[in-house]
């Protein structure tokens, strides 16, 4: 779960669990306004009708605000996806830009979060002592690493409600595609369903952990490179 990640299990205070919970809350609700954002722009200029704004309100309705709070506990939620009523490929080419976005943020942020915590530990080398406040932004970018690597893979799940749903409607029969996509209506208790069974039995955890880990190899070592420590 997001707080085990973050916080490494039971030794955060009571202050600290609540300020991690408000903390993702927030850049959940942040980032998944950022990824429709970008899925609105990439359909306008396909030529499909959106509007993109940056304005939450105008992408989640009480059922997707449900869906950004089990990040909270869960370490991985959805958005339900939104047909862009482009063509075949074009709709394909939509769906994908949702998850890339989140996946870019995602990388950005894991190199400010390694930068800040080279910066941490030459600090610990030289005092004996970390540094609270960096701690705490590099916290910040912690979460949004895991909360885009999580949006972003839920969102590939090939199941109706997801834009991994979408791209697999637009490769399947016009009728085929028609019957799975009815399934729409009922995508909230399949999503929910699935966050239940993959953050209990460990598998999102150990993905978005084995992603993250991915993204910050390469700076870890760039950085061991050129700034060695000790």
């Amino acid at each position: 779960m997001i707080l085990e990640l973050i916080m490494g299990g039971a030794g955060a205070s009571f202050g600290e669990t609540v300020a991690v919970i408000i903390l993702t809350l927030v850049i959940a609700l942040l980032s998944i306004t950022f990824r429709e954002y970008v899925k609105d722009r990439v359909t306008v200029k396909l030529g499909g009708n959106a509007s993109p704004s940056l304005n939450p309100a105008k992408h989640l309705n009480i059922q997707d605000l449900f869906s950004v709070a089990v990040i909270a506990l869960f370490s991985a939620s959805w958005v339900k996806a939104k047909n862009p009523g482009l063509s075949r490929g074009k709709t394909v080419s939509a769906a994908l830009s949702a998850p890339a976005a989140n996946l870019a943020v995602a990388f950005v942020s894991v190199f400010i979060y390694s930068v800040l915590d080279r910066i941490n530990a030459a600090i610990i080398t030289h005092t004996e002592s970390p540094s609270v406040v960096i701690i705490w932004i590099a916290m910040i970018f912690q979460i949004c690493v895991l909360v885009n690597i999580a949006y972003a893979l839920f969102d590939l799940i090939p199941v109706p409600g997801t834009n991994g749903g979408l791209i697999l409607a637009q490769l399947l029969p016009e009728k085929a595609a028609e019957k799975f996509l009815y399934f729409d209506k009922f995508s909230y208790i399949v999503l929910l369903f699935l966050v239940v069974v993959f953050a209990r039995s460990g598998i999102t955890e150990t993905v978005v952990n084995a992603v993250a880990t991915a993204m910050q190899t390469p700076f870890v070592a760039l950085f061991n490179l050129l700034f060695p420590i000790g």
